[in-house]
């Protein structure tokens, strides 16, 4: 008697379709937007230098360094997730349960899954291992999803967005506060859009292709900067976690929709910002994805569309 563990394709792919004309789906290395970009070792750390105009038309430069070693470690985390790890790093926990209870399990591959079946000297051992089986599969299931900081939900899996961002609010504080020194005599909501402006212009790219990132799907921040290129999960959690340090007051809100996410900010609406009603009150809609640079309050219109229906609408906020 054996217990199976089947999945899809993991994470999300953004589809040009999910952004309308607002996508340009290329890999040159920079944008419209975005006319320059560069980065060198500078001892420990890795200086990135950017230059790229804002939702008003006005030239703008940033430069930042990022430690190597932040860097390094995103891009291995990312590239280990694969449905191959996740069976390997299960397979590993029932190994060692099994040992400890004096049981044997074998993996059968199974189409696209594996199947675990238990081999004891006895019915009484066996049937009792088969009893812990299914939660010993779904605790190392839970423990390798959040390493690699997605979620569950039944057997589909997801980006777990707050949970990517915080992890990187740290790392991402010299981004922030390169901004900050630009924008010091500037109210919050400019501060914001300049924000906002920097990651739009950064290149749009699924990052499914091996050819130019790998096949990642996900690029962390420290990673997304090094490639100069990102979909809408890796540029949406980027300006999340600069966001937490340039604008602490201001709470941020994951918008997931069908096949793309964007944010939302509890900033006081302006006239003519698109907002989005979660918890009692408005929130400024942002869309970091781009590679169009427009301001706090405009976004695409897919997602427009998808706004007026909030049943196809999952919130996340983003907690300490």
């Amino acid at each position: 008697m054996g217990t199976g563990l089947r999945g899809g394709r993991i994470g999300r792919v953004a589809a040009a379709a999910a952004l309308g004309a607002m996508l340009a789906c290329g890999a040159s290395p920079a944008s419209a937007q975005q006319s320059a970009f560069s980065w060198r070792p500078a001892g420990s750390d890795v200086q990135f230098s950017y230059a790229f105009k804002d939702a008003g038309g006005a030239a703008r430069s940033l430069s930042f360094p990022l430690p190597s070693a932040a860097i390094d470690a995103a891009m291995a985390l990312f590239r280990d997730y694969s449905m191959p790890n996740l069976y390997g790093h299960i397979q590993a926990a029932l190994e060692r349960e099994a040992r400890r209870a004096g049981v044997t399990v074998q993996t059968i591959p199974r189409g696209g899954g594996v199947s675990f079946v238990v081999l004891a000297d006895s019915t009484a051992r066996r049937e009792a291992f088969e009893a812990r089986l299914d939660g010993i599969i779904e605790a190392a299931r839970q423990e390798w999803l959040r390493k690699h900081a997605r979620r569950a939900v039944g057997d589909a899996i997801h980006m777990d967005y707050p949970e990517a961002a915080l992890r990187y609010v740290a790392a991402l504080r010299p981004v922030a506060g390169a901004l900050s020194a630009q924008t010091g005599g500037l109210d919050e909501r400019a501060r914001l859009a300049r924000a906002l402006s920097f990651v739009q212009a950064i290149p749009y790219d699924d990052l499914i292709s091996p050819l130019t990132t790998g096949g990642i799907e996900f690029a962390p921040p420290p990673a997304m900067f090094k490639l100069n290129r990102g979909d809408c999960d890796s540029k949406t959690v980027a300006l999340a976690a600069i966001l937490r340090t340039l604008t602490p007051a201001r709470r941020l809100l994951f918008v997931v929709l069908p096949q793309h996410v964007a944010l939302a900010v509890d900033l006081p609406p302006q006239e003519g910002d698109v907002t989005i009603a979660h918890g009692g009150h408005p929130w400024v809609m942002l869309e970091p994805t781009g590679p169009a640079v427009v301001p706090p309050g405009q976004i695409a219109p897919s997602t427009a569309w998808y706004i007026e229906r909030p049943g196809e609408i999952t919130f996340f906020e983003m907690k300490e």
